[in-house]
């Protein structure tokens, strides 16, 4: 076998196809783009966004013992019930632009197939453990 087909075999490998779930990006992507448009009403900046968007994945660095955190930080009544707090005005507004960041990413791990994990910290729909991705 030649190495031009060795190369022609490496190209036509399957392609990956959009499903369903990769919907939810559009409506995840809409609630970031408003979390934005508030923080900067509100002169907040980005980093109530950076932080909320990104602290739900800080216990995956923990591995397999913080797999209850992890999927406690994935679950969407959480931001919800903050965002409802903040929209009330009973907490801060920093805390409305943080919870829309937060639901804005659950919503995008949706789309991607990320989100909550088994009792091994793996996804539920593979075997590869979370730790070694």
């Amino acid at each position: 076998m030649t190495a031009s087909a060795r190369t022609a075999s490496v190209v036509t490998a399957r392609p990956r196809r959009l499903v369903r779930r990769h919907l939810w990006v559009v409506p995840g992507l809409a609630i970031a783009f408003y979390a934005n448009s508030q923080a900067e009403l509100h002169g907040l900046g980005l980093a109530s966004l950076l932080i909320f968007g990104i602290v739900p994945h800080v216990p995956a660095l923990f591995g397999s013992r913080a797999v209850a955190l992890f999927n406690a930080m994935h679950h969407p009544l959480p931001p919800l019930a903050l965002l409802l707090l903040a929209a009330s005005g009973i907490v801060a507004p920093v805390w409305f632009v943080g919870a829309l960041a937060w639901l804005s990413h659950l919503v995008v791990d949706w789309a991607l197939g990320d989100g909550v994990r088994s009792e091994t910290g793996s996804r539920p729909d593979c075997n590869v453990p979370a730790t070694r991705r």
